[in-house]
């Protein structure tokens, strides 16, 4: 627009052109029309349209916008606030495909927008979660770490009653610290979710959701802080440390005679005689062992005598 402004002033300077084309240049560039940027619906029953306004008005130039769709007129200009038009639900419908334009009124000329085309449908975006809140589902944790529920409401249930939309959740969790180290849960079907393996520390939550038909999501919720307890000690491992506690000094005291004695009088070797494999004396039989030991100087098997036994009777003389 500026350039346009300056062009404007070197046709006037220079006397380039007739005033009739310079007058339709600093119409046409001057002013910018008007432009449709957002419409939105919370529920599918209603829906509001936003437009950016005309830029560059002289001081004390009046203008009207007025809204068309589809050969009819805006019927709300004020509820949703300046350059709006909402739609209530006498004037929706999910059925009709709804093109619009945007013509800001001076009293030099008249400005119109593109076209801006919308399925209610496509244009559903939910409002935030709200009540956020967790608790621990477990008594004190185990060794994959603890247990939490999160559970949440939509702050508007009345938009979900006539079963017109029906929400999907995303719920993302982090360690407190960690920028951009989201964890995601989706998608959700319910307002809760159980979290599994949570180390102990500090955690951050938000969730937001959408209408399973529309690709907009809300806006996020408010970030809760979660705090994970260190999980308390059980019994076995309670009784694990008074046993290590006992026993560590003993050790303590023992283990400096240990490691000398280990020292000055190393290990005593286990009886052996050369030639003779351990094993046969273990397992061989004594013909074969007798067998051996006749290689060594002086050695004499042992003679075996059979005792005789005398049978006794048991009669009395």
């Amino acid at each position: 627009t500026k350039i346009a402004l300056q062009t404007h002033l070197i046709l006037s300077l220079c006397g380039c052109g007739s005033r009739e084309l310079q007058n339709d240049f600093a119409a046409a560039h001057a002013t910018a029309r008007p432009q449709i940027y957002y419409c939105r619906s919370p529920n599918m029953e209603d829906f509001t349209c936003w437009w950016h306004p005309l830029d560059n008005l002289t001081d004390g130039e009046e203008v009207t916008y007025i809204l068309t769709y589809n050969k009819e007129y805006c019927p709300d200009y004020t509820s949703a606030g300046p350059n709006s038009c909402h739609f209530d639900k006498s004037h929706t419908s999910i059925w009709k495909y709804y093109c619009m334009n945007v013509t800001a009124v001076t009293a030099q000329r008249n400005y119109t927008s593109k076209q801006y085309c919308l399925d209610v449908a496509e244009i559903v975006e939910t409002e935030a979660p709200v009540n956020l809140t967790f608790s621990l589902t477990d008594a004190g944790g185990d060794e994959a770490g603890h247990s939490a529920l999160l559970s949440w409401a939509y702050p508007a249930p009345e938009d979900l009653r006539y079963g017109w939309i029906t929400l999907a959740y995303e719920l993302q969790y982090r360690r407190s610290g960690q920028a951009d180290n989201w964890k995601v849960k989706h998608p959700l079907r319910e307002p809760h979710v159980e979290l599994l393996g949570l180390r102990a520390g500090d955690y951050e939550v938000r969730v937001r959701c959408r209408s399973q038909n529309s690709g907009l999501w809300s806006k996020w919720s408010s970030t809760l802080p979660m705090s994970i307890p260190t999980r308390p000690p059980t019994a076995l491992s309670l009784f694990a440390f008074m046993r290590c506690l006992f026993i560590s000094p003993a050790f303590l005291v023992f283990s400096p005679f240990f490691r000398i004695k280990d020292y000055f009088l190393p290990p005593i070797p286990k009886p052996r005689i050369i030639g003779i494999d351990p094993l046969l004396l273990k397992k061989g039989n004594l013909e074969e062992i007798n067998r051996h030991f006749t290689n060594f100087h002086g050695y004499r098997p042992p003679s075996y005598s059979v005792e005789v036994w005398d049978q006794v009777s048991g009669q009395r003389h």
